[in-house]
């Protein structure tokens, strides 16, 4: 009977373990995905910058044209501009946002690896006191 105990004693901690290891890997996950979605952000603001450094240098009577889908649309420089400029204004704020995120998640992943390394010192004590407790 008490061998079944220790036994169940061992699996419920283990459970614990994997549970706490799967935090640990999604938390990894969720980190690395906000961090490919600023690379991405970062990619399309450089892309951006040039764009509006570009409508800026032009004169006021050149012809600016913007592509809609497989079509290129004559378009309005200070609309162009404006368009360009929120559109700017969007990524940083999402480039905020992701960098938060990033730094929110890494938090919690040092709180969970901590947790897990708290389990797993219990888990091997538990281990040593059921191998030197007496069998019946």
């Amino acid at each position: 009977m008490v061998a079944n105990d220790y036994q169940y004693i061992l699996q419920n901690m283990q459970k614990e373990l994997e549970v706490q290891a799967e935090k640990v890997g999604n938390l990894t996950k969720e980190r690395d995905n906000a961090g490919k979605q600023i690379g991405a952000i970062e990619a399309q603001l450089s892309e951006t910058k040039v764009v509006l450094d570009e409508l800026e240098i032009v004169g006021e009577d050149a012809t600016i044209y913007k592509l809609l889908g497989p079509v290129l649309v004559k378009q309005d420089k200070e609309l162009a501009l404006q368009t360009i400029k929120n559109r700017k204004s969007h990524m940083e704020t999402e480039l905020k946002r992701c960098s938060q995120t990033v730094n929110d998640v890494g938090k919690k992943i040092t709180k969970e690896q901590d947790n897990l390394r708290d389990l797993h010192m219990k888990s091997q004590h538990v281990k040593q006191a059921l191998m030197g407790a007496p069998q019946q």
